[in-house]
């Protein structure tokens, strides 16, 4: 990967993160707001940056990489996503606003194999959707995946999610 490469992610990533730094708290996960942006064919972790409120870089060990990693297997278009806090209320605006949404049961994955791993997969057998939702399990936070081809994509995706909720309807 160029340096030019580089650059160019990291500076997308960090126009888009900061749109999305003032949205609510009720639509934070547990670590806050984080975005993931991959250069053109990542083939590891080295080749996809995380911004999050603590910081920038490649080569993260992150569930967003683990997540751009198995989704451009289907879509190479497909290089850049957030999340946001799952509830019932949250997934509810997002179905109606987005609609192209896919979910999985992290419950029903076969064993040996990651269960985020599978479910990304199981959702973008027929096609990536804009959105992955995660309800969750005991021991792990429930989350919505936001998709897109570039991070800022991705910001208005949430922004426009953030827009339809007010803190009444959480």
């Amino acid at each position: 990967m160029s340096a030019k490469e580089q650059s160019v992610v990291l500076k997308a990533l960090q126009q888009a993160h900061g749109r999305v730094m003032n949205i609510p708290r009720y639509l934070l996960p547990s670590g806050g707001v984080a975005l993931a942006y991959a250069i053109k064919n990542p083939r590891d972790l080295k080749d996809i940056a995380v911004v999050r409120s603590t910081g920038i870089g490649f080569g993260t060990d992150d569930t967003l990489v683990r997540v751009l990693l198995t989704v451009v297997r289907f879509d190479a278009d497909v290089r850049a996503v957030g999340c946001i806090r799952y509830t019932t209320e949250i997934a509810e605006i997002v179905r109606e606003t987005l609609r192209d949404v896919a979910e999985y049961d992290p419950t029903k994955f076969p064993p040996g194999i990651s269960s985020m791993d599978w479910g990304i997969a199981s959702c973008c057998r027929d096609g990536v959707p804009l959105v992955i939702i995660n309800s969750g399990t005991t021991g792990t936070e429930p989350l919505i995946r936001i998709l897109g081809s570039t991070p800022e994509e991705v910001a208005n995706r949430i922004l426009i999610i953030s827009e339809r909720l007010t803190y009444t309807d959480i």
